[in-house]
């Protein structure tokens, strides 16, 4: 059980990784497109957020649970490694829910009024955040796989 639960954790943790790392290099590259190419790669950025980001993070979570809680586990909630894990996805969830999603959303808006400097705008920052979350989840990779705290 101990190694189906690793793989699905490692596996929804790749999700999530792969996903910013497309989001990173695509985004700013179709924001220069503009208009609808723009707007709708926008609009699929957000729709990823809820199937994808949202079920890659839940699955982490449970599976580190579950992981930590099982018979005979050696992690313990208090470990560093566990607590960092546990605050990524917090992290996650705050910056989908009050950055990239609403944010998203409205470069899509603005890609489809014909605002593309707007558009281009917002990306940017989203873009910025983009490498924000990237590099906190390298940093929650290396200290999950250098078990931190134990």
């Amino acid at each position: 059980m101990r190694t189906f639960l690793l793989v699905v954790h490692i596996l929804a943790a790749g999700a999530w990784i792969g996903a910013n790392v497309t989001q990173v290099v695509v985004t700013p590259r179709v924001s220069k497109m503009g208009g609808e190419v723009a707007a709708t790669w926008m609009r699929a950025v957000v729709t990823m957020g809820r199937v994808l980001y949202t079920p890659a993070a839940i699955l982490s979570l449970l599976t580190g649970f579950a992981l930590v809680l099982r018979s005979g586990s050696p992690y313990e909630f208090e470990q560093a490694f566990v607590v960092i894990g546990v605050a990524m996805v917090i992290v996650g969830a705050v910056l989908g829910a009050r950055v990239f999603g609403p944010q998203g959303e409205r470069a899509a808006a603005a890609f489809d009024a014909g605002n593309d400097d707007g558009g281009r705008a917002i990306v940017s920052r989203l873009t910025a955040f983009g490498f924000l979350d990237s590099a906190l989840l390298v940093v929650t990779v290396w200290a999950m796989t250098g078990k931190w705290g134990i």
